[in-house]
């Protein structure tokens, strides 16, 4: 296979010249008007300027990208300068009433600093650098007066907790512990939007989900805070009486070496692709304890486990998940593939990293992965439509939302999803289904089909295929011998994800694809 190319030299400049423009005219716009010194304030304006926290929406682009709401705002006499930070570092340019921003940070979060209106809506432009060529989408701005809160000095600069991806966190994040303690720190996240994690005295973590759950994740020998929260569950750190029914997320337990932490599992071995997860269900280290919807509660009791790692399937049998709390197991609801980025979906690898007491193993993994990963964004656009979907027993075509991590893997890999935000709008999910007439109107020119053999494993050659339903026969990828499908444990590879993309860049562009693992063409 061939190696990834760095990032374009063209689009380095690019970046580059911005920033200087952008900061000679900051350093133009900063001198003191005639010969008036401007000194610092309490709040870190200028002298008559005071700081702000108001809450701003986005409206416009694909619906993946957010910002930090509430955030900070500077009045300085009529004029207000708001700070937007972004949901992700790839934003290199903002562009407002016609005048480019530059980002005014080096590291983290894309974040600008731009003039804006209050109560009326603002049109700007975010330049994105995330997918195979650098991207301008259009967005809309609204800045709500009647939530301006005057920022003392003492006031954290606004917008989502320290460390977190998105705006996203806003609706679910609580730093609260109900026992008086404040947050010392939190886990840097730059792309994950779905948990946060802060961080306390004595070794305390506060993990926060997007379906509202909440755990204080505490050293065995520590105790826990007098006055605790009712919602919040304790696990003890590192977890290591545990039922791992994910199936998503033992990459992520065999990465960080945890496999000894884990009792039970939600998966047998036949099933389960992850080498060192595998080895250890076939010698028994790890015990099957049956799958979502149907616990083995008798042997799981008996196990002493005390912590389940479930997906969002468990949603489906509520009940599932009342027993196992009735059983005294701390019930987490992972929400990884919630994720729009892919790279937030490999970042959960930091939540278990507290789970398991392995922070620092946790980052360097990430890091790792975040480097090939985004090495992509050199690779070359083939110019190429992708239909990614599988078939159900309905004959409907089953896809997943334009602004879904697997959209971005395959614009990662220089194609073009084929399916646009309208489109996929049918649900709130992040799988769509589509009755066939329907996604046949919509997906019939796509160059390329990928199959999802990690849901429908019965395809095996393109007769079977088009067999599934009588218009497949019908779509230009299929005329032109350019289906594939995914190998059925894509979906359990997601420290893999960089190989998955590098695959999926050689489909599109005709490589040679005897060594691939993830996609096979189908003849």
């Amino acid at each position: 296979m061939r190696s990834i190319l760095p990032k374009g030299e063209s689009r380095k400049r690019r970046s580059i010249a911005a920033r200087a423009i952008a900061c000679i005219l900051v350093a133009l716009l900063a001198l003191p008007f005639a010969g008036c010194s401007a000194s610092p304030n309490a709040t870190g304006g200028t002298a008559g300027s005071q700081e702000y926290t108001v809450s701003v929406s986005l409206s416009g682009g694909s619906g993946r990208a957010s910002i930090a709401s509430p955030t900070t705002i500077v009045k300085d006499g009529d004029t207000y300068t708001a700070t937007i930070t972004w949901s992700s570092s790839n934003y290199d340019k903002m562009t407002a009433d016609g005048v480019d921003y530059a980002p005014v940070n080096d590291g983290g979060n894309s974040t600008f600093k731009i003039p804006v209106t209050l109560d009326e809506d603002i049109a700007v432009s975010a330049e994105t650098v995330a997918m195979s060529t650098p991207h301008t989408i259009d967005y809309t701005l609204y800045f709500d007066s009647s939530t301006m809160k005057e920022k003392s000095g003492d006031d954290a600069s606004g917008g989502s907790p320290a460390g977190t991806a998105s705006s996203a966190a806003a609706d679910f994040h609580n730093a609260d512990l109900g026992c008086g303690w404040e947050p010392t720190g939190a886990l840097q996240l730059e792309y994950a939007e779905h948990f946060t994690v802060d961080e306390f005295e004595g070794g305390l973590r506060l993990i926060c989900v997007s379906n509202g759950e909440r755990f204080l994740v505490v050293p065995q020998d520590a105790k826990v805070p007098d006055g605790l929260s009712s919602d919040i569950a304790v696990i003890r750190r590192p977890a290591d009486k545990v039922y791992l029914v994910s199936s998503a997320t033992m990459c992520l337990v065999d990465a960080l070496d945890a496999n000894d932490n884990i009792f039970m599992s939600g998966t047998k071995a036949d099933d389960c692709s992850v080498a060192g997860f595998k080895s250890a269900l076939e010698s028994g280290a790890i015990a099957y304890g049956g799958k979502y919807s149907a616990p083995d509660y008798e042997r799981i009791s008996a196990s002493g486990c005390t912590l389940a790692i479930e997906n969002a399937m468990i949603n489906h049998t509520p009940d599932v998940k009342e027993k196992l709390q009735k059983l005294g197991l701390v019930v987490l609801t992972e929400q990884s593939s919630s994720e729009p980025e892919a790279l937030g979906r490999v970042e959960w690898i930091k939540l278990f990293g507290v789970l398991f007491d392995k922070e620092d193993e946790a980052a360097h993994l990430f890091n790792e992965q975040k480097a090939r990963v985004e090495q992509t964004s050199g690779l070359a656009s083939s110019g190429k439509t992708v239909a990614y979907f599988y078939i159900n027993s309905n004959g409907a075509a089953v896809t997943r939302r334009a602004g879904d991590y697997v959209a971005q893997m395959i614009e990662l890999a220089g194609g073009s999803y084929a399916l646009d935000d309208a489109q996929t709008a049918s649900t709130s999910g992040s799988s769509v289904t589509l009755e066939m007439e329907r996604f046949y109107a919509t997906a019939k020119d796509a160059d390329i089909i990928v199959y999802n053999g990690t849901i429908d494993e019965s395809v095996a050659t393109l007769n079977d295929f088009v067999g599934k339903n009588a218009l497949l026969s019908q779509f230009k990828a299929v005329k032109n011998g350019n289906v594939w499908v995914t190998s059925a444990d894509m979906y359990q590879q997601m420290t893999s994800t960089a190989d998955i993309i590098d695959e999926l860049h050689g489909a599109f562009t005709g490589d040679d694809a005897s060594d691939f693992h993830y996609l096979r063409k189908l003849g």
